[in-house]
């Protein structure tokens, strides 16, 4: 690579941009708009060489380019990356950058739902550790300005997404996980059969001597097995039986199982993480961590330690013994069953947001033997009503909120003590809010406020 364009000037291209030029190579920097908040970062950048522009994106970008950097956001079907495929110029992510600057070693993990909190969780368990580290990918840290720092004898906790993973070419883990794959981000992939290509270009440089961890109990992710063991040393992720060879639950009782060894960690009792979807985390997480040398002990006190991340069944507060848990980032249906499943209290659902269109027989199904009282906001609204009702949930309790607080409100006048009130909304949040994250401050403002 000796000239660079990189597009999309958010935390990933600008790491990017960082990383090159420190190896001298020539950088273009191209964004729609020019939304970079840290204006000395820009500066720093363009006093070192680097190139912006910003507006309408057209073919001459591309002259004198050998390499194109991708962000993220950034589709297949953008014209400029179109056009580099055609002139056969290289279009890869920031994730394949990191994986050619760096010399530690990669521990990946990689899913629809509950990459953030297994990667942070193995992000502790690696500080702990006393090895050098870095905690980085789709978490909204730059991986390759992150994976240049760490030494040969480093790890690299790196959560990547389906968009990061279709552009690579050698990017290749020591350890990786595939968490699970439900319907999401078909806006993106278009079909279900491209979304689930894209997480399996995980494991397509691993070999014999690496190893993938896959999730047992997510259909999609097990069917990858067979084409999986094509490339890499397979193992098994369950809570629900015993595998050859992997993580599983016996009981209460996190285990990992390798090389004919079964490592007892501790009970679930023990942890601050509740919930299936985070038992396979925590699983993921010990087992990975195991992969990359940290000790029995540090993972065991990790586990016990680590503290619920924002917005994912987050406890906000007890009021006159009815418990109030903010789960923001569950923003599709697989994510609010887990949310709703994780208690075996009455539930009382928040629900609703920006629809992605996916579909609710089974999100409905829960809802039916889960909910005491389903509230319902935002522009999905009217579609989870309809889907509701049709699943044979009690029109009576099915309500329609026009606010966040209104349905908060609504939620404390059907709560009686020993319920729970939870936001698990199954969508996105851009019809309310900018980002999940706002949403679930906002329910959290909310219920800190109710007397």
């Amino acid at each position: 690579m000796r000239n660079v364009l990189i597009l999309g000037a958010g935390i990933s291209g600008l790491g990017a941009a960082h990383v090159l030029l420190k190896h001298g190579v020539s950088v273009l920097i191209s964004d729609l708009k020019d939304t970079i908040q840290d204006k000395k970062e820009k500066e720093a950048l363009s006093e070192r060489g680097a190139v912006f522009v910003f507006g309408t994106q057209t073919e001459s970008l591309l002259d004198g380019i050998d390499t194109v950097v991708v962000s993220p956001v950034i589709p297949a079907e953008n014209p400029i990356v179109a056009a580099a495929v055609k002139k056969r110029i290289p279009v890869i992510s920031e994730i394949e950058l990191a994986y050619r600057v760096t010399k530690a070693t990669i521990l990946a993990i990689t899913g629809t739902n509950g990459k953030t909190t297994t990667t942070t969780l193995l992000g502790s368990m690696i500080s702990h550790s006393g090895k050098p580290f870095a905690l980085a990918g789709n978490l909204g840290i730059s991986m390759s300005r992150e994976a240049e720092l760490v030494p040969s004898d480093g790890l690299i906790a790196a959560e990547v997404s389906s968009f990061q993973l279709e552009f690579i070419e050698s990017f290749k883990p020591k350890a990786a996980v595939i968490l699970n794959i439900t319907p999401d981000h078909l806006e993106r992939h278009h079909t279900m059969e491209a979304y689930i290509a894209a997480k399996a270009r995980i494991f397509e440089n691993m070999d014999q001597s690496d190893c993938l961890l896959l999730n047992a109990e997510s259909p999609l992710v097990y069917g990858l097995k067979d084409e999986a063991e094509k490339h890499t040393h397979v193992c098994l992720l369950s809570t629900k039986h015993e595998v050859e060879e992997g993580a599983f639950m016996d009981g209460n009782t996190l285990v990992i199982r390798r090389n004919g060894k079964d490592i007892r960690l501790c009970s679930s009792d023990n942890l601050k993480l509740k919930g299936a979807q985070n038992m396979e985390d925590c699983l993921a997480a010990a087992f990975l961590a195991n992969e990359g040398g940290v000790s029995l002990e540090v993972i065991i006190s990790s586990l016990k330690s680590f503290e619920p991340l924002p917005n994912r069944i987050e406890f906000v507060r007890t009021i006159n013994e009815v418990s109030y848990y903010n789960d923001s980032k569950a923003t599709n249906t697989d994510a609010a069953i887990k949310g709703m499943e994780a208690f075996s209290k009455p539930v009382i659902l928040i629900a609703g947001g920006y629809d992605k269109g996916t579909d609710l027989t089974e999100f409905m199904d829960v809802v039916k033997t889960h909910v005491k009282e389903l509230i319902l906001l935002g522009a999905a609204a009217d579609r989870f009503e309809k889907a509701a009702a049709e699943a044979g949930v009690s029109k009576a309790s099915i309500h329609r909120a026009d606010s966040m607080a209104d349905a908060v409100k609504q939620g404390q006048k059907f709560a009686k003590p020993g319920d729970i009130v939870i936001l698990s909304p199954a969508c996105s949040s851009f019809d309310m809010y900018h980002n999940m994250e706002e949403r679930g401050m906002d329910f959290k403002r909310i219920v800190n406020s109710l007397a």
